[in-house]
């Protein structure tokens, strides 16, 4: 079964990773990179046992890349708050320390992105213009945002700005995914806690992550997430009258429940990036992950050489660019130690760009479909 063989694959790549940790740790990174796309790729195949397998084969890498990263190039991407494991239990310690790690910060402004305009404008129109702005009427109904689209496209970059814009209030990170609990009626409980905490202030933001997991079409025999979902539902009921505002991401928009989705007042598409955008992440990136060196590239040409990759539909995305930043630099690094020398010019990335494939593919880009607006 082909979409058995991401998982497979992935496991695969994996297992070479973590025998390589010790003594070549540069390429059991780049290898892991690689399991994680696979475990992607099953996250979006329409088999259910799959597609879970993928999820959590996915979760389990996350963290172990995260912290191999770092051990090898250090915190130097400037950038933190999204992304952070959170766990959330019914006692009062655990929910303060999740208050203090789950509030996003971010070095970038909306006007620090290059392209994006409708997505910017969106969020300031929902969401910073009536905190910032004298307006001449208000809107009653409740700020409430999906960002749906495929993954790696930049859902999470867009909420760390955002945060800089918010004034007088804290976006605040959730992953749905470790919220969940095995014991009955926790996770309820868990996110009534949240929202409670948020609701303090009438300029806070809530962002959940992977807001499928809490909310997969209703199920009669499965009490425990239907019971999740209703409590979803009616803390979002009351997300106007305590005048908050929420954003919600997910990969999978076909898998939500469509009372849950009638919740958003806004459907907002995050696809992949055009050529202005892809040159901004390529700048973006290189500027993130080179200190104390900048190489002189041509990265409008850099652009046209990965656009003539995408054909037949496939496309790059963000995350696509910034692994194939990350495997130059380790060619580069490689080479340094190696020969004493090292060379990052374009035609290194026109290599990498020809060892990494397009990661969306027509069948991944139609689910989305349905739900543009």
């Amino acid at each position: 079964m082909l979409e058995q063989l991401f998982i497979d694959k992935g496991n695969s790549f994996l297992a070479k990773s973590r025998d390589l940790r010790s003594t070549e740790p540069l390429h059991s990174l780049k290898l892991m990179y690689i399991a994680k796309d696979y475990f992607v790729r099953a996250m979006l195949e329409d088999n259910v046992n799959v597609r879970y397998n993928g999820y959590a084969s996915y979760k389990d890498i996350q963290k172990e890349a995260w912290d191999l990263g770092l051990s090898i190039f250090g915190n130097s991407c400037g950038y933190s708050g999204v992304g952070n494991s959170i766990s959330v239990s019914d006692s009062e310690d655990s929910m303060g320390s999740w208050v203090g790690d789950a509030i996003v910060k971010s070095d970038y402004w909306f006007d620090d992105i290059v392209g994006y305009d409708y997505i910017k404008e969106k969020f300031r129109v929902h969401m910073v213009y009536p905190m910032t702005r004298d307006m001449p009427f208000k809107i009653n109904a409740s700020n409430t945002i999906l960002m749906y689209g495929p993954p790696g496209c930049g859902k999470t970059f867009f909420v760390g700005a955002l945060s800089n814009e918010i004034p007088e209030g804290d976006v605040y990170y959730l992953d749905a995914s470790n919220i969940l609990s095995k014991y009955y009626g926790e996770t309820s409980k868990n996110l009534s806690m949240i929202f409670s905490k948020v609701k303090e202030n009438k300029n806070n933001v809530l962002f959940i992550d992977e807001i499928d997991a809490l909310s997969m079409v209703r199920d009669s025999n499965d009490h425990v997430s239907n019971r999740t979902l209703s409590t979803l539902l009616t803390q979002i009921d009351g997300i106007g009258k305590a005048d908050i505002n929420l954003i919600a991401a997910t990969n999978r928009p076909d898998l939500i429940d469509g009372a849950l989705l009638s919740r958003f007042n806004s459907m907002l598409y995050i696809g992949p990036p055009d050529k202005k955008e892809k040159g901004f992440i390529f700048e973006l990136e290189i500027t993130k992950q080179i200190e104390g060196y900048m190489p002189t590239l041509v990265i409008k040409d850099i652009v046209h050489y990965m656009e003539d990759k995408e054909r037949g539909g496939l496309r790059y995305t963000g995350r696509d660019i910034r692994r194939i930043v990350t495997n130059v630099l380790e060619i580069a690094a490689i080479d340094y130690v190696v020969n004493g020398s090292f060379c990052i010019d374009n035609k290194l990335f026109y290599q990498m760009i020809d060892e990494v494939k397009p990661g969306l593919s027509p069948s991944i880009l139609k689910i989305y479909d349905t739900f543009k607006v």
